[in-house]
């Protein structure tokens, strides 16, 4: 419950932003590096997403906003640091006499204006101005040192504690397990692999307000670029730009990019034309007067955001809604999310210049119009339509720079939902942005579709996906594009040994030329594979040694390892392994006595989940779009 909560939260707070003023920044040009510039690998910068930097809100002097248990309001790390969540319960608390007699007389507008009053509270540290500017300041933990300065760099947010534990003196355990500010950022971004094999001196982490002014921050990563070059002795750098970090590549392209301080460039799940989430958000566009979504999608669609392992429970609460009369379920619903928007929301996403940087350029001449064409939006207007100029002209400027010989490659997730409150949710997607975005152009069939079969592909029939879904064709880089089939963008963390791995191998290994010929062993057209249980099995054989297991426990390991280093990823295949070396070490009794049996993981637990599903496909049939309350209305 705790996971769901914190997407829903992260939907309404997608836009908890932060603009900053670029100011001049100390930092060594002595070369620090053993290999002053000369070993052949140029140095990473990782530009990273939304929430993947440490973004501390203060007050008119320059303190930390602390919350009632003396924490900082940070913006970054964990949604559950972004509020006052004592003072948040404390408030719902004192308002739940009034909110039960606003239910028991059927106030909906009382209710509404209790409910949002306490929101406000919470989010009003976040919120903008008009002109774009932060009603609060903030102060950013950057990072104008490699991550092996990082390694020995405590991390700030550890030095604060919030009481969750103690040690066995009894003293307070910080709340965060970021002890120096590479814990941090490894946490953020694990790209542990090439820093061992090519050093942490090469690797940099460029932090900034991650939800602030982008054209600033693609200024800054400019300035950024000149002190690695300094610090490593090279005279170029490769890039990597994830998720919202595509939005300061897009500007960073247009107008700073010097061809020839660059090596490779790689944009990973990027915002690269924004998100119909944000716009869909930002204009009220919800699905919930949609009851055939309502109770057929909306849950799945949102479990399967936080846990796949839950949608069991998804099915079974999609019976458990029809219970509930349409009336009073979807109006309701509709109508908190439009106030929400327009009277919380709205200081954050309409007054934001990053969250109009997620708009996607399609989306965005209406939009602006409607909500930022008076005089008090004027300066940020300014910057959102220069950067929605950079934007519609993305594409087009990375295929001017890939012909004029700078390698630029693309890793587009595919055929997931957008979360099903907005408009656009079917669209195909990696669960947060759309593929057409990720991708730079390219063409995708709806979720659950195929292209239609007399479709004419924009090249040829070979930029066709396996599976009917996708031209590549139409992408600006439609031969240095890489898909990954159900790769979702809220697991890009935990790929590791996927997107992240083929992220590092487009930067070092430059036999990789392509996404068709030259590709490494990588197809174009991959699939998501969750390798986090194979991967926990895996360590747990070897702390207790490949030598004192049994052959079972030894061949289903070594299945696992050429799982694990194989660039064809398949699913279904990692399934496969994963029941087979679980079931090898659940005989052999090296798993705990919390651990399921193998026929109830693998067997029993799918087996409900798909009559779950099936009853709940069998009532979408009969009952379309309507509650249960159909038949009894009818009858009487």
């Amino acid at each position: 419950m705790k996971k769901i909560l914190c997407i829903v939260l992260s939907i309404a707070l997608i836009a908890s932003c932060s603009c900053f003023a670029l100011a001049a920044h100390e930092w060594t040009d002595e070369c620090l590096t053993e290999c002053n510039g000369e070993c052949g690998q140029s140095p990473l910068i990782i530009v990273p997403g939304i929430m993947q930097s440490q973004v501390y809100v203060q007050d008119e002097e320059g303190h930390d906003l602390l919350t009632s248990d003396g924490f900082p309001i940070v913006e970054g790390m964990d949604m559950a640091f972004m509020f006052d969540t004592i003072a948040l319960e404390n408030e719902f608390k004192a308002a739940i006499g009034e909110i039960l007699k606003d239910v028991a007389h059927h106030d909906r507008d009382a209710l509404l204006d209790t409910v949002l009053g306490i929101l406000d509270e919470s989010f009003k540290s976040h919120y903008f101005n008009a002109d774009g500017t932060r009603v609060n300041d903030v102060q950013v933990d950057e990072y104008w040192h490699s991550l092996a300065v990082c390694k020995e760099t405590p991390e700030k947010s550890y030095n604060y504690a919030k009481g969750y534990s103690k040690d066995e003196n009894g003293n307070v355990l910080p709340t965060t397990k970021y002890k120096t500010e590479y814990d941090f950022i490894n946490r953020q971004v694990d790209i542990s692999q090439f820093c061992e094999e090519y050093g942490y001196d090469h690797t940099y982490y460029y932090s900034y307000s991650s939800f602030g002014n982008i054209l600033e921050a693609a200024k800054g990563l400019a300035e950024y670029i000149d002190m690695v070059k300094a610090q490593t002795g090279h005279e170029k750098v490769s890039i990597v730009f994830i998720s919202l970090g595509g939005t300061i590549g897009n500007a960073f392209l247009a107008d700073y990019c010097d061809p020839d301080e660059i090596d490779r460039i790689v944009f990973a799940a990027a915002a690269i034309d924004g998100s119909y989430l944000l716009s869909d958000l930002m204009a009220g566009k919800s699905t919930l007067k949609d009851n055939e979504v309502l109770y057929n999608d909306l849950i799945p669609n949102l479990v399967s955001l936080a846990a796949d392992e839950y949608m069991s429970l998804a099915y079974l609460g999609n019976t458990l809604a029809r219970s509930i009369p349409s009336e009073l379920f979807n109006e309701f619903l509709d109508e908190a999310l439009t106030r929400a928007v327009n009277e919380v929301l709205g200081k954050l996403l309409r007054n934001c210049q990053s969250m109009w940087a997620l708009v996607p350029s399609s989306e965005y001449p209406a939009l602006s119009e409607a909500y930022i064409s008076d005089s008090a939006h004027a300066e940020l207007k300014a910057m959102t339509d220069r950067y929605y100029n950079i934007q519609k002209n993305a594409g087009k400027k990375m295929k001017e720079l890939s012909d004029n010989g700078m390698e630029i490659f693309v890793i587009c997730g595919y055929n997931l939902e957008l979360p099903a409150l907005v408009e656009h949710y079917n669209v195909s997607a990696d669960n947060i942005i759309q593929a057409n975005s990720t991708s730079v152009g390219g063409t995708f069939a709806n979720v659950g579709e195929t292209l239609p079969e007399d479709y004419k592909p924009a090249i040829d029939k070979s930029y066709l996906s396996p599976d009917g879904i996708v031209d590549a064709g139409t992408c600006a880089l439609p031969d240095t594009t890489f898909f990954v089939k159900n790769q979702s963008h809220l697991q890009l963390q935990s790929s590791v040994n996927d997107v992240i791995g083929l992220c590092c191998a487009l930067i070092t290994d430059k036999t990789i030329t392509d996404a068709r010929e030259h590709s490494g062993g990588y197809r174009q057209f991959n699939e998501y594979r969750n390798l986090s249980t194979v991967e926990n099995l895996m360590k747990k054989v070897l702390t207790v040694g490949l030598d004192n297991v049994n052959d079972d426990v030894k061949t289903a390991f070594n299945d696992a390892v050429k799982l694990r280093e194989s660039r064809v990823w398949s699913q279904d295949e990692t399934k496969e392994v994963e029941e087979a070396l679980y079931t090898a070490m659940y005989k052999a009794k090296m798993l705990s006595n919390d651990d399921s049996a193998p026929f109830f993981k693998y067997k029993v637990l799918p087996f409900i989940e798909k009559v779950l599903k099936f009853f709940s496909d069998l009532y979408e049939k009969i009952f379309g779009g309507n509650d249960f309350w159909i038949f009894p209305v009818n009858i009487l």
